[in-house]
């Protein structure tokens, strides 16, 4: 029996949540920054500068949805020197929308169709209620591996992890190291070793949650990588109070070309893996946008090793 084969006959309540029950509304952003039509790029610019974001919806005084700025809009703006344009101008018109109650795995395959970073979330009225990105949807996903973790067995859950540290405790003349084990095609296990890692180092109490969700994101795509094509692998964290390293190591197929597989949307995911909401081609472009640092070496056939650092920087922790 194949990964492929194993894939499908895992009947994970994490699995069953993300095709059946999550939409838009469970997992979208609420809390929105809008700009509206006649006001000026440069705010837009700045705003996204400031709050490290590629794209902002536009509403009309009825706060429907009548275009998107984003990075691309920005860059024209500025080749064309008009330091007092008005959005409405420069904005994207046409925008690709989801509705609230939108199943969250129609909109994976949205994202991997359309490339778009984000998305804005509306009503039946075309009102913007909301916004979602790829990283608001790996985050809901964590939570319910949590939430299922919590449910298991203590000791099975210790089992899994090699090293494991009730408390960290850090010793200035070496890292705490951890050691996960993932299997391939057990989607039944994915994102239990990377939600472990995120509770030991939230028990920590000695990083912000900003830094904790960058190295759950990270971490939460390299290890459904492995689940979803390799054979094995091994996720080893070595943690200091001033940075994570990540390192996975699998057995498995082995990437061709790594400059390719970090293109967004690229992937080679079967279409019964994708139509589950997974394989949509985000993993690495993932792990190369949250990770400071990330090295992958592969060997067609063979296998892949993945090396990311997260830096707990000044002001993070």
């Amino acid at each position: 029996m194949d990964n492929r084969e194993r894939f499908f006959q895992v009947e994970s309540p994490f699995v069953q949540k993300l095709a059946s029950d999550l939409k838009a509304k469970d997992v979208m952003t609420y809390n929105v920054i809008t700009l509206a039509v006649d006001q000026k790029v440069k705010q837009a610019k700045e705003i996204m500068r400031l709050k490290k974001i590629s794209g902002l919806p536009i509403i009309d005084e009825k706060n429907r949805v009548v275009g998107i700025i984003s990075i691309d809009d920005i860059i024209r703006w500025l080749e064309e020197q008009d330091p007092e344009g008005e959005i409405g101008r420069y904005m994207t018109r046409n925008v690709v929308t989801v509705r609230e109650d939108q199943l969250i795995i129609e909109i994976l395959k949205m994202f991997k169709r359309y490339k778009y970073g984000r998305f804005p979330v509306v009503n039946n009225e075309n009102v913007l209620t909301g916004i979602i990105t790829p990283g608001d949807v790996l985050i809901k996903f964590l939570h319910i591996l949590e939430e299922h973790m919590s449910s298991r067995s203590p000791e099975l859950v210790r089992k899994k992890v090699k090293g494991f540290e009730k408390d960290l405790k850090f010793d200035n003349r070496k890292l705490v190291k951890l050691s996960f084990e993932i299997e391939g095609g057990d989607l039944s296990q994915a994102g239990e070793a990377s939600s472990q890692l995120k509770s030991i180092l939230a028990k920590s109490g000695r990083y912000s949650d900003d830094f904790l969700r960058k190295v759950a994101i990270v971490s939460y795509e390299a290890e459904v990588n492995v689940v979803i094509h390799a054979y094995r692998g091994v996720m080893t964290a070595f943690i200091s109070p001033d940075f994570v390293k990540i390192v996975v190591a699998d057995e498995g197929p082995g990437i061709v070309d790594i400059e390719l597989a970090l293109q967004p949307g690229w992937s080679t995911a079967s279409e019964q893996v994708r139509e589950l909401g997974f394989g949509a081609g985000m993993g690495l472009y993932n792990m190369k946008r949250w990770a400071d640092d990330l090295m992958i070496e592969s060997v067609p056939g063979k296998g892949t090793i993945i090396t990311a650092i997260i830096y707990n920087r000044k002001g993070e922790g």
